[in-house]
């Protein structure tokens, strides 16, 4: 049987030495939750549900015969009707952290598959475990659905280190853990494994080589090109150096001789794309 591996995001793991001490530590972390929990959440940007689930992590879940839900969150960055044609996942709730939505239901629908569970005599609480990638904001939806700041959460992605358990009735206890990207899906230098990090918001934008490369990616989606270039202006036919010299000359990042700033253009752009600045509707 081949051991499934994963890395995963941490804002003090910039070197590739310590990327590889997490990956022997937090594996186990993340299959003690799944282990222990009763219910799984794993917490998708509702901008890229397909990009953003863990089919590796969910066959895991699965095995355990534990029960999923599934938490599109960002869904202020879009059009819920639109995103529900095109659902093939159950149960799922929509929320937004950032705009403090969804809440409600979610709770609701924990309780009711928590009632279903039939736990073991000796267990007092039914644990939910929360996964997903780095930057989807787990931490954030703890926070959401206690109503009070008990998770520690940042604009980075992979802030989470270890993890967190929280009180979210006298019944139910959450897990909290790390950010997870399958080994399968990471890089350090294939193109479009970074574009695909960098555009779910999965590598932080501190961390990438080669932010040009990135955008380059979101140019290549027609549908995301357009966005872009409606969104700053900028006709730019898919060429990430035309858009990127047009947006720098608006800004002002220049170089002696009027030279454009293209690696700061480029993580401002995804800076405003990682941080939903840019919906998509």
């Amino acid at each position: 049987m081949v051991r499934v591996r994963y890395s995963f995001g941490s804002r003090h793991t910039g070197k590739l030495d310590n990327i590889k001490k997490q990956r022997k530590k937090f594996p186990k972390v993340m299959e003690e939750v799944i282990r222990v929990s009763d219910v799984v959440l794993q917490v998708l940007d509702a901008r890229f549900i397909k990009e953003t689930r863990n089919f590796e992590l969910e066959r895991k879940i699965k095995k355990e015969g534990k029960t999923i839900i599934f938490v599109l969150n960002k869904s202020d960055l879009v059009d819920k009707r639109e995103v529900e044609k095109r659902l093939k996942i159950k149960p799922y709730v929509f929320v937004s952290c950032s705009k403090r939505q969804g809440s409600g239901k979610l709770r609701d629908l924990i309780k009711r598959v928590v009632r279903k569970i039939d736990l073991p005599e000796n267990k007092k609480r039914a644990q939910v475990g929360i996964v997903g990638y780095p930057n989807t904001g787990k931490s954030s939806l703890i926070n959401l659905l206690t109503g009070r700041t008990v998770a520690r959460t940042g604009n980075e992605a992979g802030f989470t280190k270890g993890m967190q358990k929280v009180r979210l009735t006298s019944d139910i206890l959450i897990l909290d853990t790390p950010g997870v990207i399958p080994e399968s899906e990471y890089s350090m230098d294939d193109k479009d494994k970074i574009a695909k990090q960098a555009k779910i918001g999965a590598k932080s934008i501190g961390k990438l080589r080669d932010p040009e490369l990135a955008v380059q990616g979101l140019l290549n989606d027609d549908k995301f090109r357009k966005i872009l270039e409606k969104f700053y202006s900028i006709k730019s036919e898919g060429d990430s150096d035309v858009f990127l010299e047009g947006i720098g000359k608006k800004k002002g990042f220049l170089k002696k001789g009027g030279v454009i700033q293209l690696d700061r253009t480029a993580r401002d752009v995804l800076r405003d794309w990682q941080n939903g600045v840019i919906k998509i509707k």
